[in-house]
């Protein structure tokens, strides 16, 4: 969870475009559409609109308004630092709901470590958009919820720019797939987003031996009133344990898999301290690290997890969403046309993208093999759990 620093390389890269077209105007009011109402997609509308109100920005979303999966997203310092200096009406809207803390809580063979980190700071996924509504909104945005986007060819036949921020299975990277070339990797652990009214006060790993195999919890609060709370164990713990037995293939969108959550439940009743285990669309997934050769395809554009995805044991999806939405507000701010600011997105953002690709993968691997560090002295796993990710690399 330790915040990854700016590269370097891609930097200087950024700063040599910059300069290349520093004599040039900016792109004038341009036509908008946003397909994927996140808050990468959001927040990108917000931004753009800051800039120029006379910008036409039309944003389709799927699901309602009122629709949210999943429980706490997290940021670093450095990252609200950031969204501050870049919209301070977002920040101050954020200020006001986070959860804080700096420590990191590793409770394993019945010993508790904790280390002190930089700080953190968490919110609900539901209040997030909830404000950035609020803020695109506010700032004259057309959001249709609840609708599908029109076919992709037609908005971008008759918009300047199309933004495809709709997700890891997004329908607009597999429509033109050839010029994306997506790479899409399914890993084999198990895990399910949970959430429970039980405040941790510490980022949580609780890694516990179970008659079946080794199985863990990342667990972080998101406010005064609750925690996220993600199990996740090997594929032989999960057949082991009998979760076979909770299949997903019956349970429509939107249902959570109780079964599998009252087994969850029993299993770290310790844990939970007699708390709730909270659901929401909470079924087994699992994970898939999400990498495309290319993030354009003409005047549509991926980003956030559309265009690449890194493993939730880093927690840097929402965040990589909004740095993508920051860096290609301003680098259409700067140029003079689209093509020219796209290739500056791509360049910017692609070398940070792949190094924190990197740290997550390994960072996954590691909790993929946990079994081979099961027998080591509490401290010396706490070492190999904090140290997990590779060395950042330009």
């Amino acid at each position: 969870m330790s915040e990854l620093p700016r590269n370097a390389r891609g930097k200087l890269q950024h700063f040599r475009l910059r300069e290349a077209i520093a004599d040039e105007r900016p792109i004038g009011p341009m036509k908008i559409a946003i397909v994927g109402g996140g808050p990468g997609g959001l927040y990108f509308a917000a931004l753009m609109k800051q800039r120029n109100p006379a910008h036409h920005i039309t944003l389709w979303e799927r699901n309602a308004a009122s629709d949210t999966f999943g429980f706490g997203i997290v940021f670093s310092e450095e990252t609200l630092g950031g969204i501050g200096n870049a919209d301070p009406v977002v920040a101050h809207y954020m200020s006001r709901r986070f959860a804080r803390w700096r420590d990191i809580d590793i409770h394993f063979k019945g010993q508790t470590n904790t280390v002190r980190a930089q700080g953190f700071a968490a919110i609900s996924r539901k209040e997030l958009l909830e404000l950035l509504q609020r803020r695109t909104l506010e700032l004259g945005v057309d959001i249709r919820f609840s609708t599908m986007g029109p076919p992709v060819e037609e908005l971008a036949a008759n918009y300047d720019l199309v933004l495809a921020a709709d997700g890891a299975n997004s329908a607009i990277r597999a429509k033109y797939a050839d010029s994306f070339k997506p790479s899409l990797d399914v890993r084999p652990n198990k895990y399910m987003w949970l959430g429970t009214n039980k405040v941790l006060e510490a980022f949580k790993y609780f890694v516990k031996e179970t008659e079946w195999g080794v199985m863990q919890i990342h667990g972080y609060p998101y406010s005064d009133q609750g925690s996220t709370f993600i199990a996740e164990m090997s594929p032989d713990a999960w057949h082991a344990a009998g979760f076979d037995d909770t299949a997903n293939d019956a349970f429509a969108p939107g249902v959570s898999n109780e079964k599998a959550v009252a087994k969850i439940r029993a299993i770290f009743a310790d844990e939970l301290g007699g708390h709730q285990v909270l659901t929401n669309n909470s079924k087994w997934v699992n994970f898939t690290t999400v990498r495309t050769k290319n993030w354009r395809n003409g005047n549509v554009v991926l980003l956030g997890d559309a265009a690449h995805t890194a493993h939730f044991s880093i927690g840097f999806g929402t965040k990589l969403a909004m740095d993508d939405a920051l860096e290609l507000a301003d680098c259409l701010h700067e140029h003079a046309g689209v093509n020219a600011a796209l290739e500056a997105y791509e360049a910017e953002r692609r070398p940070m993208v792949e190094s924190t690709q990197r740290a997550a993968q390994a960072s996954m691997e590691w909790f993929e093999n946990i079994d081979q560090y099961k027998d080591q002295d509490p401290a010396q796993f706490c070492i190999n759990l904090l140290t997990r990710s590779r060395p950042y690399r330009p």
